[in-house]
């Protein structure tokens, strides 16, 4: 397993590095501490399993860095680790194809499973986006249930091939192009057509809107809630409120700064 840790703070990559290797002993863990030295480490491992990515480095502005590594690196897996978790910023993460957001104030065994859970291919999010499902929609500019994307009433779900079905439930699994192509005995040509269209169809511009406006229009693509980590997609558990102190009694070693 090859993983690509960054951020900036020594203590926070120290202690993950510790969590990395629990998870398996013989994992090659490469850091960063800025985007500059985050686009060398992408550039470097291409074949890298995972990324672990604060949003808040120097040298990016907001989700520059993250826009950028999805854009040149698109079946590069990327978990978003960061202390800042409003609403609207975590659904912007989401839509620029991320694997996953992980506030830093989460439990240990909870980003434990997080990170399992990208690695094997799902995409990994908050509960707390999800509770209302209409404001999540709207703000990953995706239509309510049941209209189209100009807010239109439709009478029936968005109608994909058999062949469309296929490479979607596939996408659900987390498989790259590569892999698809395997699987269904296609051209990368023909697959990332395939691709295209399901994303035309729903109107979306990545993956995980791909999944999560085929779920809106009835197509079984795992969406679960909890802590049912067996799913494609899965909503994590709400973060646990902060004690009296201001400080999260996750045990966490992500949190050993706060505010990050």
């Amino acid at each position: 397993m090859k993983i690509l840790l960054v951020d900036d703070h020594a203590l926070i990559t120290d202690a993950l590095k510790v969590l990395l290797h629990d998870l398996d002993p013989q994992a090659q863990i490469f850091t960063a501490v800025d985007a500059p030295g985050a686009e060398q480490l992408a550039a470097q491992h291409l074949d890298a399993d995972l990324m672990l990515l604060d949003l808040g480095l120097p040298g990016a502005t907001g989700t520059s860095l993250l826009e950028k590594l999805t854009g040149l690196y698109p079946d590069l897996k990327i978990l978003v680790l960061s202390g800042v978790q409003d609403q609207r910023s975590v659904m912007r993460v989401l839509q620029l194809g991320a694997a996953g957001f992980v506030p830093k104030s989460m439990a240990t065994d909870n980003l434990v499973s997080a990170i399992r859970f990208v690695m094997s291919g799902g995409v990994y999010i908050p509960a707390d986006l999800l509770e209302d499902a209409t404001r999540g929609a709207q703000m990953l500019g995706l239509p309510e249930r049941g209209r189209d994307m100009l807010g239109r009433p439709v009478a029936s779900r968005v109608q994909l091939t058999e062949r469309q079905e296929q490479v979607l439930q596939l996408l659900a699994r987390g498989a790259p192009i590569k892999i698809i192509c395997r699987e269904l005995n296609l051209s990368e040509g023909t697959v990332k057509t395939h691709v295209t269209a399901i994303y035309r169809a729903f109107g979306a511009s990545n993956r995980t809107e791909a999944l999560l406006a085929a779920r809106r229009n009835g197509y079984d693509v795992r969406l679960a809630t909890g802590d049912r980590l067996r799913r494609t997609i899965v909503v994590a558990p709400a973060v646990r409120p902060t004690s009296a102190g201001g400080r999260s009694r996750s045990s966490n070693p992500a949190t050993a700064r706060s505010g990050c």
